[in-house]
Protein backbone atom coordinates (compact mmCIF):
# COMPACT_ATOMS: atom_id res chain seq x y z
CA UNK A 1 0.00 0.00 0.00
CA UNK A 2 3.01 2.42 -0.31
CA UNK A 3 1.81 5.83 -1.58
CA UNK A 4 -1.94 5.39 -1.10
CA UNK A 5 -2.05 7.65 1.39
CA UNK A 6 -0.52 10.22 0.01
CA UNK A 7 -2.36 9.17 -3.75
CA UNK A 8 -5.47 9.50 -2.31
CA UNK A 9 -4.29 13.18 -0.15
CA UNK A 10 -3.09 13.95 -3.99
CA UNK A 11 -6.83 13.46 -5.33
CA UNK A 12 -9.04 15.16 -2.47
CA UNK A 13 -6.96 18.40 -2.77
CA UNK A 14 -7.74 18.53 -6.19
CA UNK A 15 -11.37 17.69 -5.78
CA UNK A 16 -11.47 20.10 -2.79
CA UNK A 17 -9.80 23.15 -4.30
CA UNK A 18 -12.46 22.29 -7.71
CA UNK A 19 -14.96 21.85 -5.79
CA UNK A 20 -14.34 25.39 -4.00
CA UNK A 21 -13.76 27.10 -7.04
CA UNK A 22 -16.85 25.78 -8.53
CA UNK A 23 -15.56 24.14 -10.97
CA UNK A 24 -16.67 20.68 -10.59
CA UNK A 25 -16.50 18.40 -13.60
CA UNK A 26 -20.30 17.54 -14.52
CA UNK A 27 -20.76 14.62 -16.39
CA UNK A 28 -22.91 15.31 -19.42
CA UNK A 29 -23.31 11.87 -20.32
CA UNK A 30 -25.71 10.86 -16.65
CA UNK A 31 -28.02 13.04 -18.57
CA UNK A 32 -27.42 12.25 -22.42
CA UNK A 33 -29.75 10.25 -24.26
CA UNK A 34 -27.08 7.73 -25.26
CA UNK A 35 -24.23 6.48 -24.50
CA UNK A 36 -21.99 4.15 -26.48
CA UNK A 37 -19.11 3.93 -24.24
CA UNK A 38 -18.37 0.53 -23.99
CA UNK A 39 -14.68 -0.99 -22.17
CA UNK A 40 -12.94 -4.49 -21.72
CA UNK A 41 -12.16 -4.66 -17.48
CA UNK A 42 -11.42 -6.89 -14.95
CA UNK A 43 -13.39 -5.79 -11.58
CA UNK A 44 -14.33 -7.18 -8.62
CA UNK A 45 -17.27 -6.98 -6.67
CA UNK A 46 -17.98 -5.79 -3.09
CA UNK A 47 -19.70 -7.99 -0.38
CA UNK A 48 -23.13 -6.65 0.69
CA UNK A 49 -21.98 -5.26 4.34
CA UNK A 50 -19.39 -2.92 2.60
CA UNK A 51 -21.97 -1.91 0.02
CA UNK A 52 -24.94 -1.57 2.41
CA UNK A 53 -22.58 0.75 4.17
CA UNK A 54 -21.13 3.14 1.57
CA UNK A 55 -25.12 3.22 0.63
CA UNK A 56 -26.26 4.35 4.07
CA UNK A 57 -23.45 7.32 3.36
CA UNK A 58 -24.46 8.10 0.16
CA UNK A 59 -27.90 8.64 1.39
CA UNK A 60 -26.67 11.30 3.62
CA UNK A 61 -24.55 12.74 0.75
CA UNK A 62 -27.91 12.67 -1.50
CA UNK A 63 -30.36 14.23 0.78
CA UNK A 64 -27.44 17.67 0.52
CA UNK A 65 -26.97 17.26 -3.48
CA UNK A 66 -30.54 15.51 -4.50
CA UNK A 67 -29.18 15.98 -8.38
CA UNK A 68 -26.12 13.47 -7.40
CA UNK A 69 -26.10 10.53 -9.00
CA UNK A 70 -25.32 7.86 -6.88
CA UNK A 71 -23.94 4.33 -7.89
CA UNK A 72 -26.49 1.73 -6.97
CA UNK A 73 -24.83 -1.18 -4.65
CA UNK A 74 -25.23 -4.08 -7.59
CA UNK A 75 -22.39 -1.21 -9.33
CA UNK A 76 -20.33 -0.68 -6.84
CA UNK A 77 -17.35 -2.26 -7.89
CA UNK A 78 -12.59 -2.03 -7.66
CA UNK A 79 -11.51 -2.37 -11.07
CA UNK A 80 -8.26 -4.10 -11.03
CA UNK A 81 -7.05 -3.25 -14.74
CA UNK A 82 -9.19 -1.01 -17.50
CA UNK A 83 -7.85 -3.56 -19.97
CA UNK A 84 -9.38 -1.11 -22.78
CA UNK A 85 -11.18 1.95 -21.54
CA UNK A 86 -14.40 2.43 -22.00
CA UNK A 87 -14.52 4.43 -25.66
CA UNK A 88 -17.35 4.67 -28.26
CA UNK A 89 -18.51 1.68 -30.22
CA UNK A 90 -16.22 -0.29 -28.73
CA UNK A 91 -16.15 -3.61 -30.84
CA UNK A 92 -14.48 -6.88 -29.80
CA UNK A 93 -15.21 -10.25 -31.63
CA UNK A 94 -15.15 -13.49 -30.66
CA UNK A 95 -11.62 -14.50 -31.51
CA UNK A 96 -10.36 -11.31 -29.86
CA UNK A 97 -12.73 -11.84 -26.65
CA UNK A 98 -11.17 -15.46 -26.24
CA UNK A 99 -7.61 -14.57 -26.83
CA UNK A 100 -8.20 -11.89 -24.20
CA UNK A 101 -9.82 -14.51 -21.74
CA UNK A 102 -7.37 -17.04 -22.21
CA UNK A 103 -4.41 -14.81 -21.44
CA UNK A 104 -6.66 -13.94 -17.93
CA UNK A 105 -6.77 -17.04 -17.05
CA UNK A 106 -3.36 -18.28 -17.61
CA UNK A 107 -2.18 -14.91 -15.94
CA UNK A 108 -4.65 -15.70 -12.65
CA UNK A 109 -3.67 -19.01 -12.40
CA UNK A 110 -1.35 -18.97 -8.89
CA UNK A 111 -2.90 -15.42 -7.69
CA UNK A 112 -3.87 -15.11 -3.97
CA UNK A 113 -6.62 -13.71 -2.91
CA UNK A 114 -6.37 -9.95 -2.22
CA UNK A 115 -7.49 -8.47 1.64
CA UNK A 116 -9.07 -5.03 1.74
CA UNK A 117 -9.70 -2.65 3.98
CA UNK A 118 -12.30 0.33 2.73
CA UNK A 119 -12.68 3.46 5.54
CA UNK A 120 -13.12 7.25 4.26
CA UNK A 121 -14.38 9.33 1.22
CA UNK A 122 -12.42 11.47 -0.76
CA UNK A 123 -13.81 13.81 -3.41
CA UNK A 124 -11.86 14.42 -6.78
CA UNK A 125 -13.64 17.14 -9.01
CA UNK A 126 -15.89 15.00 -10.87
CA UNK A 127 -16.70 12.25 -7.86
CA UNK A 128 -16.90 10.52 -4.64
CA UNK A 129 -14.88 7.83 -4.09
CA UNK A 130 -14.00 5.63 -1.20
CA UNK A 131 -10.58 5.18 -0.36
CA UNK A 132 -9.65 1.38 -0.82
CA UNK A 133 -6.03 -0.15 1.13
CA UNK A 134 -4.70 -3.46 -0.53
CA UNK A 135 -2.64 -6.05 0.37
CA UNK A 136 0.15 -6.96 -2.05
CA UNK A 137 -1.80 -9.33 -4.45
CA UNK A 138 -3.26 -6.76 -6.04
CA UNK A 139 -0.34 -5.02 -7.79
CA UNK A 140 1.19 -8.26 -8.41
CA UNK A 141 -1.86 -9.46 -10.23
CA UNK A 142 -1.66 -6.25 -12.16
CA UNK A 143 2.34 -6.30 -13.23
CA UNK A 144 1.38 -9.68 -14.55
CA UNK A 145 -1.65 -9.05 -16.16
CA UNK A 146 0.35 -5.94 -17.94
CA UNK A 147 3.48 -8.46 -19.00
CA UNK A 148 1.16 -11.24 -19.85
CA UNK A 149 -1.18 -9.37 -22.11
CA UNK A 150 1.66 -7.44 -24.15
CA UNK A 151 3.50 -10.90 -24.41
CA UNK A 152 0.55 -12.46 -26.23
CA UNK A 153 -0.02 -9.04 -28.32
CA UNK A 154 -2.92 -8.06 -27.16
CA UNK A 155 -3.18 -4.58 -27.20
CA UNK A 156 -3.63 -2.74 -23.57
CA UNK A 157 -5.18 0.78 -23.69
CA UNK A 158 -5.32 1.60 -19.69
CA UNK A 159 -6.65 5.07 -19.20
CA UNK A 160 -3.59 5.37 -16.69
CA UNK A 161 -1.74 2.84 -15.26
CA UNK A 162 -3.40 3.06 -11.86
CA UNK A 163 -2.55 2.44 -8.31
CA UNK A 164 -5.13 2.86 -6.61
CA UNK A 165 -7.77 0.72 -4.91
CA UNK A 166 -10.70 2.97 -4.75
CA UNK A 167 -14.48 2.89 -5.41
CA UNK A 168 -16.11 5.09 -7.33
CA UNK A 169 -19.43 5.97 -5.61
CA UNK A 170 -20.99 9.12 -7.00
CA UNK A 171 -20.57 11.41 -10.12
CA UNK A 172 -22.24 14.97 -10.47
CA UNK A 173 -24.72 14.87 -13.21
CA UNK A 174 -25.53 18.53 -12.41
CA UNK A 175 -23.65 21.99 -11.38
CA UNK A 176 -23.71 20.88 -7.25
CA UNK A 177 -26.09 23.60 -5.58
CA UNK A 178 -24.13 23.76 -2.41
CA UNK A 179 -20.38 22.60 -2.80
CA UNK A 180 -19.08 23.62 0.76
CA UNK A 181 -21.68 21.28 2.47
CA UNK A 182 -21.10 18.18 0.41
CA UNK A 183 -17.44 19.11 1.32
CA UNK A 184 -18.32 19.09 5.53
CA UNK A 185 -20.42 15.99 4.52
CA UNK A 186 -17.07 14.24 3.08
CA UNK A 187 -14.97 15.47 6.15
CA UNK A 188 -17.08 13.71 8.54
CA UNK A 189 -16.78 10.42 6.31
CA UNK A 190 -13.03 11.10 5.87
CA UNK A 191 -12.00 8.37 8.28
CA UNK A 192 -15.21 6.17 8.31
CA UNK A 193 -14.74 2.38 8.38
CA UNK A 194 -16.85 0.62 5.40
CA UNK A 195 -15.56 -2.65 6.06
CA UNK A 196 -12.92 -5.41 5.38
CA UNK A 197 -12.98 -7.99 2.94
CA UNK A 198 -10.81 -10.61 1.28
CA UNK A 199 -11.52 -10.91 -2.75
CA UNK A 200 -11.41 -14.78 -3.88
CA UNK A 201 -12.89 -13.78 -7.53
CA UNK A 202 -12.52 -11.46 -10.08
CA UNK A 203 -14.63 -10.87 -13.27
CA UNK A 204 -13.74 -10.30 -17.21
CA UNK A 205 -16.32 -7.94 -18.41
CA UNK A 206 -17.50 -5.69 -21.48
CA UNK A 207 -19.17 -2.59 -19.38
CA UNK A 208 -20.43 0.89 -19.29
CA UNK A 209 -18.48 4.09 -17.62
CA UNK A 210 -20.39 3.26 -14.31
CA UNK A 211 -20.58 -0.67 -14.60
CA UNK A 212 -24.24 -0.28 -14.71
CA UNK A 213 -24.71 -2.12 -18.22
CA UNK A 214 -22.62 -5.57 -17.99
CA UNK A 215 -21.38 -7.84 -20.64
CA UNK A 216 -19.81 -10.95 -18.54
CA UNK A 217 -17.01 -12.22 -20.15
CA UNK A 218 -15.33 -14.86 -17.90
CA UNK A 219 -14.95 -15.02 -13.88
CA UNK A 220 -11.61 -16.00 -12.29
CA UNK A 221 -10.89 -17.43 -8.88
CA UNK A 222 -7.80 -16.72 -6.64
CA UNK A 223 -6.22 -19.05 -4.52
CA UNK A 224 -6.56 -19.07 -0.75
Amino acid sequence: MDGLHELYAKIDRQGRRALADHQEDVDPYLTAATDDRWGLALILRLPAHVSRNITFVLQTLRAAEPDLYCYPAADMHITVMDIIGARPGLHLSSQQLARYRQAVAATVVGSPAIDWHLAGLVLSPGAVMVKGYYSTALQMLREKLRTNLAQTGLPVHERYQTRSGHVTVARFAHPLHDPAALVRLANADRTLAFGDFTSHRVDLVIHDWYNHRVRPVATFTLTE
